[in-house]
């Protein structure tokens, strides 16, 4: 299925203009998106797009434009003191994969044109740079990035020049060319110059909305946020389904740790629906049996109530936190059996992936804090010694017994479904 991307503002060339804009700029790369072929303005136009709306939602009406394989945001000069809060908020929006605040410089105060550098004015923002960043006893290096080409001077000179200068001029001594403590950046661009001393990482990946929709199931434990992440990082718009052990008020959800964990997440996702349906009455008709199958009935359960809400919402695919072999229901078996109920496609973006590495990951997220806050999920409270090996007929057969009215307990399930809305991190109340 071809996905059509979303219709926004086109970015803007940046025209180096140096009544209009600021000194200090934010830049953004999106290595992923540069990789794209004819339709690469698009992914960008989306991203800018995205960009726009986050500036937009904390009242930061500021000038977005594109340089060279990057996109450059000009930070008004009223509002310098804001920057470091916006790089920050800019390293959760999925398709920028590192950014850096620099120090601009207009061609016309780098060069003549003619030939001629004006070193007067690249040493004064150099030394500034280094002097702002000084730490005793530590290494320096100096990267230079050459990307107009019509400089009288190479990349490697012009570091090595620059590098000189902070010897004699500051207090800087040691050069490292190799994993110095501190490294100073300089990319030449026709479009002018930009210094800064570090780069900041970003979530990387394609901007949302560029992906498609999915539909993740969220428990409150450790794995599922992070899936839901990685496919938000792909372009998918996410939103979220969980089943609740009991009915809930909508003000129960919010403050509850799954509901925390969609507003988390939602830092990420941009704007997510988060969907939650009670398991009692599935509960209710499986009341005194004990086959050591209602584990996985209760998955193929979840499954079917994912895919009928997944279709609903037009989403294309569910989104999983299976890691295979982690628990019981996560056998090759038990999840052969959960996925048979279903036709949509069920994405596993954790299948192969260590306990650790999704430990690490929650943690970079912030949603691991809020997974190991005690929060009994239905899963937790029905796997009562559950088999780690099930066949689909022998689970038809048990469903055909106990859940006769299979249609009819989806429909009573939905009656009381509740849905709560995130957008950048915050609960939409109307």
């Amino acid at each position: 299925m071809s996905t059509t991307l979303p219709q926004a503002a086109a970015i803007q060339p940046l025209h180096a203009d140096p009544h209009t804009a600021g000194k200090t700029r934010i830049l953004l790369y999106y290595p992923d998106i540069t990789l794209k072929g004819k339709n690469q303005k698009e992914f960008q136009n989306a991203l800018y797009h995205s960009i726009k709306r986050r500036l937009d939602k904390i009242g930061y009406d500021w000038n977005i434009g594109a340089s060279r394989g990057r996109a450059c945001i000009i930070v008004p000069e009223a509002q310098q003191s804001e920057t470091g809060q916006v790089a920050t908020i800019l390293q959760h929006i999925p398709g920028v994969y590192s950014l850096a605040v620099a120090s601009w410089l207009h061609p016309s105060a780098c060069h003549d044109g003619k030939g001629a550098m004006n070193w007067t004015n690249i040493g004064s923002e150099i030394l500034a740079l280094a002097r702002q960043c000084y730490r005793k006893d530590a290494s320096f290096a100096v990267r230079v990035h050459r990307v107009d080409k019509s400089l009288p001077i190479t990349s490697t000179e012009m570091a090595g020049w620059l590098g000189d200068l902070i010897q004699r001029e500051t207090d800087w001594h040691t050069v490292r060319l190799n994993k110095p403590d501190q490294t100073f950046y300089i990319d030449a661009l026709p479009d002018g110059m930009y210094f800064y001393p570090e780069k900041l990482k970003g979530v990387g990946g394609l901007p949302v909305g560029t992906g498609g929709r999915v539909l993740a199931l969220l428990s409150g434990g450790i794995d599922s946020p992070v899936a839901a992440f990685q496919l938000a990082k792909r372009g998918c718009q996410v939103d979220f389904f969980h089943l609740s052990a009991s009915h809930l008020r909508q003000q129960d959800i919010s403050d509850s740790v799954v509901g925390r964990l969609a507003a988390q997440l939602s830092q990420y996702t941009q704007r997510s629906r988060l969907y939650v349906v009670p398991y009692t009455y599935f509960d209710l008709a499986l009341s005194g049996l004990n086959s050591g199958y209602e584990l996985v009935l209760l998955r193929r359960f979840m499954m079917r109530a994912a895919e009928r809400l997944a279709y609903q919402i037009r989403a294309q695919a569910l989104v999983n936190g299976d890691s295979l072999g982690q628990v019981a229901s996560q056998t090759l078996e038990n999840l052969a059996s959960s996925s048979s109920v279903v036709s949509m496609q069920i994405l596993r973006p954790l299948i192969g992936a260590n306990k650790d590495e999704i430990i690490a990951l929650a943690r970079q997220l912030g949603t691991y804090d809020i997974s190991i806050e005690p929060y009994k999920d239905c899963c937790a409270l029905i796997a009562r010694n559950p088999k780690t090996k099930s066949r689909h007929d022998r689970l038809t057969q048990l469903e055909a017994t106990h859940l006769p009215d299979y249609a009819g307990l989806l429909d009573k399930t939905f009656a009381d479904m509740l849905c709560l809305e995130y957008r950048y991190g915050e609960l939409v109340v109307d």
